[in-house]
């Protein structure tokens, strides 16, 4: 099977196009004119009919009139009488033509013209026959041969085959360049599709014109611009995925491998009653930290997969929330030697899902205990600014050092690992805050330096006026 390139198709049909455009313009010049030339001599023979028809009538001894009308029309003459027979002929063999016979003869008696085409008498050359009555039941007959229409015709057709090859000739010239220039786009955008075949996703295709290769070629670039920008965000997943399940298997290793050794050792005998204590108190703190880990996991994995349309809104007073928060995390505190101090605008009530506030407001308070300083403040603020609930949680905590900012949400980050972990942290919760605070249509940011603690602005759409607002006992 042959397998043409678009230029090879396009230049064939333009070919094929002007070869037919040309041969029906040489059929129709050809047929039409050899009818013109005929109907041309019909015309002036019958005229040379009608004057010489007069002379016979006028004139006698038609045996001579013959040969001297012939000389004056420069025709052959043949005058027949009412019988068919011949009365005078100007061409040789005449005197023996039968006219009862011509169809010519019988059209002229019969309608007044007749006319006929055939071989002559000795077959050599084909004759354009015209009939007109003469008088007294005479009929006159001039006859011309067509050898002049027909070589006129033969030559005029010669010279339109040799125009015709020239158009052809020229056809396929222009052709070539004209497909050149056609092809030169759909070439380019082959290229380009090639390369981004290969994962080339950079090929740009510039739109060269407003025709239909402008808009495929215009289609094409967006196509790569969006498997680009499909590829990156595909192997930014890719990498995330990665990096998520290293740091699942990294936080799930100590503990486990904890559990383990320590459970081993108790299963020999020789352990006395003290020791087995301790150890089963640091399987029991192991299994708490994997069992957080896990609830943690579960809890980004449902943010992750619940559609933002799904998430409950409602409306939310934040001081209760905030105080409920505070009494929950006392003992924390106390322990840690941290004053909390809240002072939330009872106006400040937020639209969102009361269980998705209460844990924004949980997680963060806890990460302020856990980095605060010793014997310092933690402080919740709240208040509404216009259509916005603004809800601060600040420590005057070592802070967080800038190149750390912008990572301090992601999944497993930690400023200080081995840190974070010796206070029970799992490097998920400022991630589930994100996810809860985003999935709320709502912003979280972070300040902070070395030495000037951490300062995290949670803004929540504001309820409509009027709205009840849930109140946390």
């Amino acid at each position: 099977m042959i397998h043409l390139t678009f230029r090879a198709k396009l230049l064939a049909s333009h070919v094929a196009v002007v070869a037919a455009v040309v041969l029906i313009a040489l059929f129709d010049l050809d047929r039409s004119l050899g009818a013109d030339l005929a109907a041309d001599l019909d015309r002036r023979l019958e005229l040379q009919a009608v004057g010489a028809a007069q002379w016979v009538t006028a004139g006698r001894h038609p045996e001579k009139l013959a040969g001297r009308l012939a000389a004056v029309v420069g025709a052959g003459v043949t005058i027949v009488d009412r019988e068919g027979n011949t009365l005078g002929g100007s061409e040789a063999g005449e005197a023996s033509f039968d006219g009862k016979f011509a169809p010519e003869i019988a059209a002229a008696r019969a309608s007044g013209i007749g006319r006929a085409t055939r071989r002559a008498a000795d077959g050599s050359q084909a004759m354009r026959y015209v009939a007109l009555p003469a008088g007294d039941g005479l009929v006159l007959r001039l006859a011309m041969p067509l050898s002049g229409i027909e070589e006129t015709v033969s030559h005029l057709r010669r010279r339109l085959l040799f125009a015709a090859g020239l158009a052809v000739a020229a056809a396929i010239g222009l052709g070539v360049v004209a497909s050149r220039v056609a092809a030169r786009p759909l070439r380019v955008m082959m290229a380009a599709a090639t390369r981004i075949a290969q994962g080339d996703y950079a090929a740009f295709v510039a739109p060269e014109s407003p025709d239909d290769f402008g808009v495929l070629a215009r289609a094409l670039g967006s196509l790569a611009s969006a498997l680009q920008r499909d590829m990156t965000q595909i192997r930014k997943l890719e990498t995330t995925r990665k990096d998520f399940v290293a740091n699942v298997s990294h936080e799930l290793r100590t503990p486990v491998t904890a559990i383990q050794g320590y459970a081993e050792t108790l299963l020999d005998s020789g352990v006395d009653a003290e020791k087995s204590r301790r150890f089963v108190e640091i399987i029991h703190r192991h299994a708490r930290r994997l069992g957080v880990l896990i609830e943690r996991l579960l809890l980004l994995s449902e943010l992750e997969a619940r559609p933002p349309d799904e998430t409950r809104r409602e409306a939310v007073r934040l001081a209760a929330i905030a105080a409920h928060v505070v009494e929950t995390l006392r003992e924390r505190a106390a322990a840690a030697g941290i004053t909390v101090r809240m002072t939330i605008d009872p106006a400040a009530v937020a639209e969102g899902d009361p269980d998705g506030i209460e844990q924004v407001v949980k997680n963060l308070v806890d990460n302020a205990l856990k980095y605060g300083r010793a014997g310092g403040v933690v402080r919740i603020e709240g208040a509404r600014q216009g259509d916005r609930v603004r809800f601060v949680v600040t420590d005057d905590g070592p802070g967080v050092a800038a190149e750390h900012l912008p990572r301090l949400f992601e999944r497993f980050y930690r400023v200080d690992a081995g840190r974070s972990r010796e206070r029970g942290g799992t490097g998920l919760g400022l991630s589930i805050v994100k996810h809860l605070v985003e999935s709320m249509s709502g912003t979280i940011t972070v300040e902070s330096a070395p030495g000037e603690g951490c300062r995290f602005t949670v803004e929540l759409r504001a309820a409509a006026p009027g709205e009840g607002a849930l109140v946390r006992a």
